[in-house]
């Protein structure tokens, strides 16, 4: 992830860590799904990018196996340095996907989530993506879109709104300061297709965020995480530490769409 003065959570940030792991018990039941209905198996060559604490890292080395590798990459892999331990045919890379060079034709899947949503020029770090595929090999994206987050009409309206506005200066943060696009999942079979992909499909996860549960308490990491700059916005006042109250007791909201586009690069045609 591009953390050089556009993401907003940088790994080595406080409760950046708890944050992550708790990224990773909402969205790692669907990518470890959809992953393995690519066919992921045995002997696979696989790129991760952007791995933050490695947990899909993990899964990928376990499903390839000692006769597989995995390269794990992100701008600041400290939070990975146990999981290449655990795993020799795991390697583990500081990289910054938009500059640094990347292995060709090398890999049977590519697979990043949260990641091209934060850069500048995503549609060239897609192309490059595509160009570490074997033929036959499978890019797998993973972004949010924020078009579903909308409260439960049987939660509270006053504290509705009051989520719905700290939500707004949320986005508004993310997009004004950081370059975020909250829309940018819908983008991705379009890109995928772009790109010269075979087999391009794409499906979309939401569900309910309740105040204690994982979905609640990302969003109370998160908005904890950016309290003075959403303040700075003149968007909320205290309404910010009453949302953050919220995600501990009274929340229910729809999730924002976990959109996962994915493709095959085609293999090459027989003389």
């Amino acid at each position: 992830m591009n953390e050089r003065g556009r993401y907003a959570f940088p790994n080595a940030a406080q409760g950046q860590a708890e944050r992550l792991e708790t990224l990773e018990a909402v969205l790692d039941p669907g990518t470890v799904q959809l992953l393995g209905e690519r066919g992921v198996g045995l002997g696979w060559a696989c790129l991760e990018v952007g791995a933050g604490a490695g947990s899909v890292a993990r899964w990928l080395a376990e499903r390839v196996g000692p006769h597989g590798r995995v390269l794990a990459t992100d701008l600041n892999p400290t939070a990975l340095e146990s999981v290449g331990d655990a795993y020799p045919w795991l390697t583990v890379a500081q990289h910054d996907v938009t500059t640094d060079p990347l292995p060709a034709a090398s890999f049977d899947l590519v697979h990043s989530r949260l990641v091209l949503s934060w850069l500048p020029d995503p549609v060239h770090v897609l192309t490059r993506l595509v160009r570490t595929l074997r033929p036959g090999g499978w890019l797998v994206l993973e972004e949010l879109d924020f078009v579903s987050a909308v409260a439960d009409p049987a939660m509270d309206a006053d504290a509705a709104a009051i989520f719905t506005r700290v939500l707004h200066a949320h986005t508004v943060v993310l997009a004004e300061r950081n370059g975020f696009d909250p829309t940018f999942g819908r983008r991705l079979p379009g890109l995928l297709q772009a790109a010269g992909l075979a087999d391009v499909n794409a499906a979309g996860r939401v569900s309910m965020w309740r105040g204690g549960e994982p979905g609640g308490e990302l969003w109370r990491l998160t908005f904890q995480q950016l309290r003075q700059a959403m303040l700075d916005t003149g968007l909320v006042d205290d309404d910010v530490d009453t949302a953050i109250a919220l995600c501990r007791h009274g929340l229910s909201f729809m999730s924002p769409i976990a959109i996962a586009g994915w493709g095959q690069l085609p293999q090459p045609a027989s003389s």
